[in-house]
């Protein structure tokens, strides 16, 4: 089956693949299946969705259409019908989302409004087809990559310093020329005094 979708997505036209999605789903919605196996089957990883519209953009035009929103309302009345029933044998998983309190409180309101529980109200809103730009990323995403690259800083590079020339003391310091005692001046100050002789300790 898979080969098969693999190979009519690969053939057929965007708009008769939309139709051909719409009617599949609808065959198994009217066989009243769980929801669990409703959305593994046409909205999970490798589901019909998935086979006729391969690729990240293929998937995002086909979301926005009409019959991708009446998909989602047959999804929230089987899990409206199915409410209290056993979920079928497949494997569950438990993920912890850190929530700041005001977000966590929000929820709580929101599940009691609904008159529903927090799992089942978290669980509806995964469900949803939310908008890239309402996703923050913590990857750059470029137009001619298929995968991400987390984003590197790069260095700031600094601009070398101006280097000026260092004086020298010569340069800094003009030399001042004095004048040669005259024996004039000195027979004016007198003769110089005589360092004392050391006494006895």
């Amino acid at each position: 089956m898979m080969d098969v979708a693999t190979e009519v997505a690969q053939e057929t036209p965007h708009v008769d693949r939309i139709q051909r999605v719409h009617r599949m789903a609808s065959d198994r919605f009217r066989n009243d299946p769980d929801w669990v196996t409703f959305y593994r089957e046409v909205l999970g990883v490798d589901g019909i969705i998935d086979q006729l519209f391969p690729g990240y953009e293929q998937r995002s035009k086909f979301t926005s259409t009409s019959e991708y929103a009446e998909i989602q309302q047959m999804l929230a009345k089987l899990r409206e019908k199915n409410r209290g029933q056993k979920i079928p044998d497949e494997a569950t998983r438990v993920i912890t989302v850190r929530l700041p309190k005001s977000l966590h409180e929000a929820l709580r309101h929101e599940a009691h409004n609904h008159r529903t529980s927090m799992n089942k109200l978290c669980i509806s809103k995964l469900l949803q087809v939310i908008a890239d730009e309402l996703v923050p990323s913590d990857f750059e995403r470029r137009d001619d990559e298929d995968e991400p690259r987390p984003v590197m800083s790069q260095p700031a590079v600094q601009p070398l310093p101006t280097l000026r020339p260092i004086p020298s003391p010569t340069a800094a310091m003009p030399m001042t020329s004095f004048p040669a005692p005259s024996s004039h001046a000195h027979s004016q100050l007198g003769p110089l005094p005589t360092a004392p002789t050391a006494g006895p300790f």
